[in-house]
């Protein structure tokens, strides 16, 4: 219905004295101030929520207001009446949901909060408050918002989600059962296949920061049917948005564990809670005694965006760069049609402590890039306070922005406050942030998910594989925790690290990492608020990392809040192993929890903070050899900058670069780098400093060593130009087993400074912890690395999906004669580019017949072998199926391969 500016105040004031809210004078006052904006210039309907702007904003700083509906403060804090709305392009105000008359046909609603428009643009979702007596105070639970579902015309309003049944809270501390009595739902997202998708208190834990009710996501049929759980946070799971690229559900979630790493393992009770601990299983509760008292290292406690399938499983980050936490925070937004990420940033990352002063920036997919800021408030900068004695911490001199929606056009509507008083209006922005305009405001409320109503591309669909249902509580004990079954969770390489300049931290050093330690954290008896000291995790799994970096994990419980913590081996101290490539950014100990699904399989490599973002390679060579570099021990012979910048694995990115003193000659300048285990390295890669107009290495020498002391000299190469920024590559002829290297500086053009100086950007050493003769030890028939290993009948190294499989050769070709699969392997198989032999090491061969077998043609190749790897191109040969013959020293050993 078309609602006037007069009918909306009556309905307000009919609702605040049904209320017994206000008195007369104060209503008076209200209405006088009230204004309002006519709508700019707009093509298509806009649909929005109208609220009122709720008190008490800030814990630091009384007369700031909040920005309903938004993170851990305020996303259930009551700002009724609400209107859910649609603007015209002539300016009308459509209301399909008036908050402040309500009716057995509006459902009883008094408040609105989040709504999203359908693909089609024919219905909405929103979360609902229905009248009723409800507790004041922002981080008070409702335990009545619930998930209704509109049409576009204001017809068929329904509740989607209701209260659930009762249950048993017994298995909790009795002082948390209040906290956890009750239930919200908030937050909801159509999924492409008309399932909604939306966050909820349901499942009961309490956060580890001021005494917030842990949030998790929920699917729906639009029906009502089929609820069920599809994440496991410990902390929370909001915001939840639809990739319009790969259909996947991307939300924010609250990165917090405050259980630290601590090096030694002795217990200590807490000196004030009888069932807590101060020490335990290699962990403090006291922040002051992290290790190194790195305290900004495990501290984290913010919002990062991370993805999932909708069934629940496919867990990783979306989004991140290095251990910027205040970069990464992002609490929800939209897509744009290229898949970059919109979104909310808020000065205090967790918003437990104040409710929006913040603004909007463009996220990456991935770690290479760095959000960048389009509107509002959107860093600390010289944390220019609002108000300055005390601090506001949290709110600073500017305007703010929030609730960014991406329309096919490329704009991007949004709402925005001028101040403090936080009165949002609704505004037109460019893509790149440019040629702000106001399209609607009515002063003395807040508008806000301004959504153009337009059908949308839909993304696409992803199925569930995983059909088993979440329990409704958490494991009571550590012999409960498999109740919901288990998934398998398997580190291919946890010494892998990412390339240069990609923004994920390095993983620990080869040989410095000897087994992983696994961790439950249901919440349990103890706990009753979010206190530190109480409920610590429950240890119960160690699995020795082997030879390959391989930590294989079969029985990890399913629906249970984990996180694992590295330990070096018993030699070295069994301490917790660091991280960072030189400098210590970390430890090898998740500051946040990660959850599986019951029959899932978890593959990653590195497995540390943002390694997710690492797609598992399945060539073993590149499983294997990479750069090891951020492993190593570093230091030079004189240095300006920390030596570890050289092995930070930053370059162009990197705010400091290693170089010589002033009063020190750059030539005969050296860099020394060793491993605690030998590796096999294939290549060095050595960066110059982004500007090479400054500084630039003219010449240098590699030396490689066979030991850690640098007395065994293997190879010495001498660089035959400059070196590049993007990097100048090494090769070597053959996979060299070194310990250690040295790189000389015979020649250098300009310096830092005033001062001409040895520098370097960044050292990369390509290499592998295990020789590539053993790499056949973990291939399947395909060459895949850690793949399922079958032959057929005729001992072929075929997979039974292939249609070859058991398809035996003719007589014309004696396959069984001398056929030692044991000692000959190709990979991959099938191929159409390039073939490897892997065969065994004791053995050199001398020739090799290729057969069709089809024809019965035999052609003689000479491969290209060393160290047991032999490598012929396909290129001259059809598709087909080949029988390939090698000799050693008088013994045939053959074996087939298919050209594709």
């Amino acid at each position: 219905m078309n609602f006037t500016l007069t009918q909306k105040l009556n309905s307000v004031l009919k609702f605040l004295n049904s209320q017994r809210l206000i008195m007369i004078i104060l209503a008076l006052i209200f209405f006088s101030q009230l204004s309002f904006y006519w709508p700019g210039p707009i093509e298509k309907p806009v649909l929005f929520v109208s609220r009122q702007i709720p008190c008490c904003g800030s814990v630091y700083m009384k007369e700031a207001k909040a920005l309903p509906g938004i993170g851990n403060f305020s996303k259930y804090q009551l700002a009724a009446p609400g209107f859910l709305c649609i603007l015209q392009p002539n300016g009308d105000i459509d209301t399909l949901v008036n908050g402040a008359n309500q009716t057995v046909q509006s459902l009883q609603l008094i408040d609105i909060s989040s709504p999203r428009i359908s693909y089609d643009a024919r219905k909405v979702v929103f979360a609902g408050l229905k009248n009723g007596n409800y507790k004041e105070g922002s981080l008070s639970t409702k335990n009545a918002w619930r998930i209704y579902v509109i049409n576009i015309n204001g017809s068929g309003l329904r509740q989607i989600t209701f209260d659930e049944i009762p249950l048993d809270l017994n298995q909790f501390n009795p002082l948390a059962t209040a906290v956890l009595t009750g239930v919200d739902d908030t937050h909801p997202v159509w999924l492409p296949d008309g399932r909604i998708c939306f966050s909820s208190t349901r499942f009961r834990d309490i956060a580890m920061y001021n005494l917030t009710r842990t949030t998790n996501l929920y699917v729906v049929d639009e029906d009502g049917k089929n609820l069920h759980r599809i994440t496991t946070e410990k902390n929370g799971a909001d915001k939840p948005e639809i990739d319009p690229l790969t259909g996947k559900i991307v939300y924010s979630r609250w990165w917090r564990n405050f259980y630290w790493p601590y090096d030694s393992m002795h217990q200590q009770a807490h000196p004030e809670y009888q069932e807590g601990w101060l020490y335990k299983d290699g962990m403090t509760s006291d922040l002051n005694s992290v290790i190194e008292e790195q305290m900004f290292m495990f501290n984290n406690n913010a919002f990062a965006l991370t993805e999932l399938n909708p069934d629940g499983s496919g867990l990783k980050l979306f989004s991140g760069h290095y251990r910027e936490i205040s970069s990464n925070s992002v609490y929800g937004g939209s897509f744009d049609a290229d898949g970059n990420f919109i979104g909310n940033w808020f000065p205090i990352e967790h918003q437990t402590e104040s409710s929006g002063f913040g603004g909007i920036r463009k996220y990456f997919r991935g770690s290479g890039r760095r959000p960048v800021s389009l509107a509002g408030t959107t860093a600390y900068g010289n944390l220019d306070y609002y108000i300055k004695d005390p601090p506001s911490y949290g709110i600073f001199n500017g305007y703010y922005a929030a609730e960014p929606s991406v329309g096919l056009d490329g704009r991007i509507l949004y709402s925005q406050s001028k101040d403090p008083g936080q009165d949002y209006g609704i505004y037109w922005m460019n893509s790149d942030g440019t040629a702000k305009t106001l399209i609607y405001d009515h002063l003395g409320t807040t508008e806000l998910h301004a959504q153009l109503i337009e059908a949308r591309p839909l993304p696409p669909i992803i199925s569930d594989q995983i059909k088993d249902q979440a329990s409704l509580l958490p494991p009571k004990d550590i012999n409960d925790l498999r109740k919901d079954g288990s998934f398998e969770f398997d580190c291919r390489n946890i010494f892998y690290n990412s390339r240069v300049d990609d923004g994920i931290i390095a993983a620990p050093a080869i040989g410095g990492l000897s087994s992983v330690r696994f961790f439950a954290s249901p919440l349990t008896k103890e706990q009753f608020g979010s206190l530190e000291m109480l409920n610590f995790p429950m240890l119960y799994n160690e699995i020795a990392v082997d030879d390959f970096g391989r930590v294989l994990e079969v029985g990890a419980p399913a629906n249970v809040a984990l996180f694992e913590q590295g330990r070096t081996s018993q030699s070295l101290g069994y301490k917790i192993s660091r991280t960072g490539g030189g400098i210590m950014d970390g430890a090898a100990h998740v500051t946040g929890f990660n959850f599986g699904k019951p029959g899932q399989k978890v593959s990653c490599v590195g497995c540390h903070a943002g390694h997710s973002l690492i797609p598992v390679p399945e060539d073993p060579e590149d499983l294997f050899f990479h750069n090891i570099a951020p492993g190593a021990i570093i230091n030079t012979s004189s240095s300006m900058n920390a030596p570890g910048y050289l092995i930070d694995k930053k370059n162009k990115h990197a705010t400091h670069h290693w170089f010589t003193p002033e009063s020190v000659s750059p030539q005969g300048q050296w860099i020394n780098l060793k491993w605690l285990a030998p590796v096999y390295t294939k290549s060095v890669v050595l960066h110059n400093i982004p500007d090479t107009n400054r500084a630039q290495v003219k010449s240098c020498t590699i030396e490689l060593y066979e030991d850690s002391s640098l007395s065994k000299l293997i190879k010495s190469i001498q660089s035959p130009n400059p070196l590049s920024a993007s990097g100048t590559e090494f090769k070597l002829e053959k996979v060299l087993k070194i310990q250690s290297m040295r790189i000389v500086f015979n020649d250098v053009k300009g310096g830092i400074y005033h001062w001409n100086a040895a520098t370097l950007g960044e050292i990369e050493v390509i290499g592998s912890i295990v020789h590539p003769n053993r790499f056949i030890e973990v291939l399947d028939c395909k060459g895949k690395a850690y793949g399922s290993h079958r032959t057929d009948s005729c001992g072929q190294c075929l997979l039974p999906e292939d249609p070859k499989f058991n398809d035996c050769l003719t007589s014309e070709v004696d396959i069984n004669q001398n056929n030692h699969l044991d000692d000959l392997t190709i990979v991959p198989n099938p191929s159409n580019q390039k073939i490897s032999i892997l065969y065994n090491k004791e053995l050199t061969a001398t020739f090799t017949f290729i057969i069709n077998i089809s024809s019965g043609k035999k052609n003689l190749v000479f491969p290209d072998c060393h160290l047991g790897i032999c490598s012929i191109g396909l290129q001259d040969f059809p598709p087909g199926v080949y029988m390939i013959e090698m000799n050693f020293g008088g013994q045939c050993k053959r074996s087939k391969f298919i050209k594709i």
